[in-house]
């Protein structure tokens, strides 16, 4: 690279970090607020599980491509690329030692708690590891793929829920934050659904995603993804496969299902019955938009939906746009700022949502912004869970129609909304009475 563009990319690379937080998170999550699905209706996540299961903990599993440590005495995954994908179990614990199941289910139904709730990794274990091909081969000697679809299948059929969830993290965290992460929307998913975290190497650090080499790394582990939907696909008892992506994630997950759909398209005549893909959660999503719109007829020939948030207000990717070029991303684009013939894409689309957050904030008072909003704001992570564990399309999530027909907002009376839902038979979030 010649010396002028390394100087002007590491320029905007610094501006990037004194500015865009990006996906950066703190070194303890604290469990994140609750849903006003729980907090403003009177339901509780958690009511309905029975007494024998209620611990505190929460089991994740984990697909990862970063290099294991070196430590014999201690399970951990650092920021270098793996050449396989190991995959094992995390215990998420939920709160200190002192926790218990009834402190915790208050917890998960307050808007203001009392202390935060804490998350930590209470125990890690790899069952294995698997290599994958630049072309998307899997090659398992060792047979750790049947070890993983054993007790996958294991604890999808003692789940409430048949179905998977899959939580693909943005740019600039670790692998604790992946897997707490899985845990926390599992968590206000009421311990249903058995989920995996998908934690790909990015680095702790601005630079490297401003400087576009974490960015090359999502594309570059797309193959591992989409090959781990295939096993999945063939070889586990899910119903349906959902996928939560967040940030820079979002890159990464379309550029596999592109890939999944690229492999597979002559083989059968439905794709979605073929993978049993369900809802595609892109959350204020760093997806050039004119790469998401290309890709989007392949995305819902293989998916049941995909819905995408986007909040006019979200810095981080204001500012990704500004320093690292290319278009608006998805995770905020507007109309005018589509072609004719993109727009017309869109219009097309049967199983897109595009969920306006920022849209209607003069009627409600206040916006939903930031670029963590779809779980640090309520209104918002109350429609993460809705769309997931209620297999809801956007009509039947207290969400308002507008204008563009994929195009949604949330409406003022959204709590209001949320009680009447849940009054509504065969809505799978429980009530408290």
């Amino acid at each position: 690279m010649p010396r002028s563009r390394l100087v002007v990319r590491v320029a905007l690379a610094l501006s990037l970090s004194s500015i865009l937080v990006g996906c950066s998170l703190p070194e303890v999550e604290p469990l994140m607020p609750t849903p006003a699905l729980y907090s403003e209706t009177g339901a509780t996540p958690l009511a309905h599980i029975p007494p024998n299961q209620r611990w505190t903990p929460r089991k994740v599993y984990f697909a990862t491509t970063r290099e294991r440590s070196e430590s014999q005495q201690r399970v951990d995954y650092g920021n270098r690329q793996s050449s396989h994908v190991s995959v094992g179990l995390a215990m998420i614990g939920f709160g200190g030692p002192d926790m218990s199941r009834s402190d915790l289910d208050r917890a998960s139904s307050q808007a203001e708690r009392e202390a935060s709730v804490p998350l930590s990794m209470a125990g890690l274990l790899e069952a294995g590891r698997f290599s994958i091909t630049p072309t998307g081969q899997l090659e398992d000697a060792s047979g750790t793929t049947a070890w993983l679809l054993d007790d996958l299948n294991a604890s999808i059929a003692a789940s409430r829920s048949p179905d998977l969830l899959i939580y693909v993290h943005g740019a600039k965290v670790n692998f604790y934050n992946a897997n707490v992460f899985a845990a926390q929307l599992d968590h206000f998913m009421g311990r249903d659904m058995t989920s995996v975290a998908f934690a790909w190497p990015t680095r702790q650090n601005i630079f490297s995603y401003g400087l576009g080499d974490d960015l090359e790394r999502a594309y570059r582990n797309a193959p591992a993804l989409s090959t781990l939907l295939e096993l999945l696909a063939d070889r586990s008892i899910a119903e349906r496969i959902h996928i939560v992506t967040w940030s820079a994630g979002g890159r990464l997950v379309t550029e596999a299902l592109a890939q999944l759909h690229e492999r597979h398209a002559d083989e059968h005549p439905d794709l979605r019955e073929r993978f049993r893909l369900g809802t595609i959660y892109f959350a204020a999503a760093d997806v050039p938009g004119s790469e998401f719109i290309e890709a989007l007829p392949r995305l819902e020939a293989i998916a049941e939906r995909l819905v995408v948030t986007a909040s006019s207000n979200d810095g981080a990717l204001r500012m990704a746009r500004r320093f690292m070029r290319g278009d608006e991303r998805i995770g905020q684009i507007r109309s005018e700022a589509l072609s004719d013939e993109q727009l017309e894409t869109i219009r097309s689309s049967r199983r897109l949502e595009v969920i306006d957050v920022s849209r209607g904030s003069d009627q409600r008072g206040f916006d939903i912004t930031g670029h963590r909003y779809w779980f640090n704001h309520p209104w918002a992570s109350s429609d993460v869970v809705l769309a997931i564990r209620g297999g809801l399309a956007a009509g039947d999530r207290a969400l308002q129609p507008e204008d563009l027909a994929v195009l949604w907002s949330i409406p003022s009376d959204y709590p209001h909304r949320l009680s009447t839902l849940l009054q509504r038979a065969g809505v799978p979030i429980r009530q408290d009475n």
